[in-house]
């Protein structure tokens, strides 16, 4: 038996009548159809660029289609993550941006086009926890020695930057304490390590990253004396925290980064987006590539970034109120 083809018009009006567009786009249960786009709002070869680049070709293999890292730097952040809270919230352009991008451009500049609330997060890709170092040769071989000197006198502690997260907590330390402590900014990590290592300041305030910080502690050039986190940290077991030695009510000094999609994006796409993370991020080939100290031990799933998230936008906002 042979049927009559359907004109044009009639297959539209059924597909109409069926409640259905003919450009709808694909169902979400089809994700992902097409490229994935990741921004990264900071420069190439920086700790959230490199660790980006190498949480991709896992998820590319997870998800089954290409992800493409596109570097958007500028504004502290603020150029990249504006572009992605443009976009469509379709899990097809994606952020990997650190906690102190997120919130703090908001906070300091006001309207960027993004608040805290733009972002979805999907999971943590690493953390970066402060860490208070002096050199090798430092008289200060404790934080009791550090503290002591400040208390008599005035030393000069690197931040890379004034707006920076540890410059925050540095200005809070301050505050909160009385201590005779001069912030001396520099240009990111590297300046102030560089500052560190030289002599030009006494001790540096910085964020362990594994491009800079953690690989000159672990090779005995600089020494840490504690940590602005809770609890202690696994690669440092024996360096105190800040809280431990009496200095409690500091802003949340864990950065950060995580993988976010847009608000709106369906749940399925975001459940899918989640799951490809979770397997990559417990993959040991992914952890030994992003290095120990940065890859967190178990995976932080969206809902708690989420918390973490708001809760350094609350304190952020309070140290610069």
């Amino acid at each position: 038996m042979r049927f009559s083809p359907i004109p044009a018009l009639s297959a539209a009006a059924l597909l109409l009548t069926a409640g259905c567009s003919l450009t709808e786009a694909p169902a979400s249960g089809e994700y992902p159809s097409r490229n994935i786009s990741v921004i990264v709002p900071v420069p190439a070869g920086s700790s959230t660029d490199l660790s980006t680049r190498v949480l991709t070709p896992c998820l590319e293999r997870e998800l089954d289609t290409t992800v493409v890292v596109e570097n958007r730097e500028g504004g502290s952040g603020a150029v990249g993550n504006g572009v992605f809270a443009r976009a469509e919230a379709d899990g097809y352009t994606l952020v990997s941006t650190t906690a102190a991008n997120a919130v703090l451009p908001p906070i300091l500049e006001g309207d960027v086009g993004y608040d805290v609330d733009s972002f979805r997060p999907i999971g943590m890709i690493g953390t970066a926890p402060i860490v208070l170092v002096v050199p090798a040769d430092s008289p200060f071989t404790t934080a009791e020695d550090f503290f002591a000197a400040a208390e008599s006198g005035t030393v000069l502690l690197g931040i890379p930057g004034a707006t920076s997260v540890p410059g925050i907590s540095a200005d809070a330390l301050i505050a909160t304490s009385g201590l005779g402590i001069e912030p001396v900014p520099f240009d990111g990590n590297g300046g102030t390590m560089t500052a560190v290592v030289s002599g030009e300041v006494q001790a540096g305030y910085l964020s362990a990253d594994a491009g800079v910080v953690l690989p000159r502690i672990a090779s005995g050039e600089v020494r840490a004396l504690a940590t602005a986190v809770t609890e202690p940290i696994e690669t440092m077991p024996d360096v105190p925290t800040l809280e431990s030695l009496g200095h409690t009510g500091l802003p949340y000094a864990d950065s950060f980064w995580f993988l976010a999609t847009q608000p709106g994006t369906p749940d399925d796409v975001v459940a899918t987006l989640e799951d490809a993370m979770r397997t990559c991020m417990s993959s040991e080939e992914v952890k030994s590539s992003l290095g120990e100290g940065v890859a967190p031990s178990e995976f932080v799933a969206g809902a708690e970034v989420d918390e973490l998230l708001h809760q350094a936008a609350s304190d952020y906002a309070q140290g610069r109120g």
